[in-house]
């Protein structure tokens, strides 16, 4: 998990959520969970993963006095991609970015990180890992279109698994920072951005996993002090090394004026080889 690109909407859009900054991050893994596991490649193994995820977002429009104006809402569509390579059994490297076709159109930031599992068994029991990532910086008009910051920045997460053969529990705690070219839009947005989640899954059989996924971060927008998310997925394997996922989430901002609040749905694919 954690905000490895905190990718703002244009001022004009509805409010963005918590979970589908997360989704369109560079460095998301355990798709179609936002929370992260501690799993890696192993020495030489290559993995892709090409999602799917469609937003809608609502916050409501008020005056002065709070009479009601509107529920403004807005929609946006994007394809998250990653490549991971294996480099030793506990240490992977990835790239990431995502192609947004609406409700602008074009790449996002890209991120460049690994993740190394320092301590347990990553396949069961329990293990511990560390995410690191640099998030290299959009230009200017992609920053003001919400295609990512324009200024570089660093995320770095910490990840703990417990693996059985009927149930799964991760846990992810993270911080990023939110650096961009300061204008009219972001001069309110916080610099960094606090984030913790927890993931429950139920391994019904070598194929089916079922999982819940509830998380808080600090809002990158003034208009409430933290948001949170709640997620139901279902992941299928068909074969070996192949997996599709399927999520729903939901996500508000908590005691925020305006109401803020969006639904994500998200669907993907991850091949190892």
């Amino acid at each position: 998990m954690v905000f490895h690109a905190i990718q703002r909407a244009p001022a004009h859009l509805a409010a963005a959520s918590a979970a589908w900054l997360l989704l369109l991050s560079p460095a998301h893994a355990f798709f179609p969970f936002v929370t992260d596991d501690t799993g890696t490649q192993g020495a030489g193994g290559n993995q892709i993963e090409v999602d799917y995820a469609f937003n809608k977002s609502t916050n409501t429009i008020t005056d002065e006095d709070d009479n009601f104006i509107e529920d403004q809402i807005g929609t946006s569509n994007a394809y998250p991609l990653t490549y991971t390579r294996g480099i030793s059994e506990n240490i992977d490297i990835f790239v990431g970015t995502a192609r947004q076709t609406s409700a602008v159109s074009g790449w996002q930031s890209t991120g460049i990180g690994l993740k190394w599992v320092f301590a347990g068994d990553q396949t069961q029991g329990w293990s511990a890992a560390i995410k690191p990532v640099i998030v290299l910086p959009t230009s200017q008009n992609m920053q003001d279109n919400g295609l990512g910051p324009a200024k570089t920045n660093i995320n770095v997460s910490l990840i703990s698994s417990y693996l059985t053969d009927t149930y799964e529990w991760h846990v992810n705690a993270g911080y990023a920072s939110n650096r961009q070219v300061m204008n009219s839009d972001t001069e309110t947005e916080r610099q960094n951005i606090w984030s913790v989640s927890v993931s429950p899954v139920l391994v019904l059989n070598p194929q089916w996993k079922v999982g819940l996924d509830v998380g808080l971060q600090t809002n990158s927008s003034d208009n409430s002090q933290t948001s949170a998310f709640g997620e139901v997925g279902l992941l299928y394997s068909p074969i070996e090394n192949l997996q599709l996922g399927l999520g729903v989430i939901y996500s508000p901002d908590l005691n925020a004026k305006n109401k803020a609040y969006s639904y994500t749905l998200t669907t993907g694919l991850t091949y190892q080889f």
